[in-house]
């Protein structure tokens, strides 16, 4: 006779804790969803951002005018640019943005360490480019702290004269 009160104990308290344990790996389960939903969100996000700033660049490209010299609150210089100019100007205005966006995607994890080598590599094509140096020393200043230091070092190897 001891042994059913015992036995039904311990099978209670073997039942009362494989409960806690599926309880909590639902909570662990249901916490890494809300985190993949935030990245995802945040990934959305900043899509949305950078497609306002391209319809802000391509209405610059549109108007003949200098998207930095806006920017800056120098709108007098825009008259020191041939359309070509600024049309090229506007475009590395823009390539800056996918660029940001690209690291952003990469750095989320919401890209492929191939595709991103790939990104890097036309990164250093677009956004390096030494007639434009004002764009540089300006975009550079307002990407984040690890895509700077990225760009940085590849100035570093490609510097300009």
């Amino acid at each position: 006779m001891p042994i059913w009160p015992r036995t039904t104990l311990s099978f209670a308290s073997i039942t009362n804790f494989l409960g806690v344990v599926g309880v909590i790996a639902s909570l662990i389960f249901v916490g890494l969803e809300l985190r993949q939903s935030q990245k995802i969100a945040l990934a959305e996000q900043m899509n949305n951002r950078v497609n306002v700033l391209m319809s802000i660049v391509n209405s610059y490209i549109e108007a003949d005018l200098d998207f930095f010299s806006a920017m800056i609150n120098e709108p007098e210089k825009d008259q020191f640019f041939s359309s070509a100019e600024k049309g090229a100007r506007n475009m590395l205005n823009a390539q800056w943005t996918l660029h940001e966006n690209d690291y952003f995607q990469y750095n989320s994890g919401f890209m492929t360490e191939d595709l991103w080598e790939a990104k890097l590599g036309a990164t250093e094509k677009d956004l390096l480019k030494c007639e434009h140096i004002d764009i540089f020393e300006w975009r550079i200043s307002l990407v984040e702290e690890e895509f700077r230091q990225i760009l940085q070092e590849m100035r570093a190897t490609n510097p300009c004269d």
